[in-house]
């Protein structure tokens, strides 16, 4: 899933600078800006709920090494 939003955000930056370079900077299409933040949050939430579950992970491994001590 990472991969295919990168793919999404690269494709999104070349169209915003293909509308400012051939394109009329005040006529910009809007879809292409929306599409780079729209992939630019999906990175950062997948980022964010992947440390999450690390440390779920970790959480788990401490209670369970913890309950074999005892």
């Amino acid at each position: 899933m990472v991969i295919w939003t990168v793919i999404v955000l690269v494709l999104a930056f070349i169209g915003i600078l293909t509308n400012l370079i051939w394109g009329n900077v005040i006529k910009m299409p809007f879809q292409d800006i929306l599409l780079f933040l729209i992939a630019l949050g999906i990175l950062v939430r997948i980022r964010y709920k992947s440390k999450e579950a690390e440390k779920e992970k970790l959480k788990e491994k401490v209670d369970e090494l913890s309950s074999e001590n005892e």
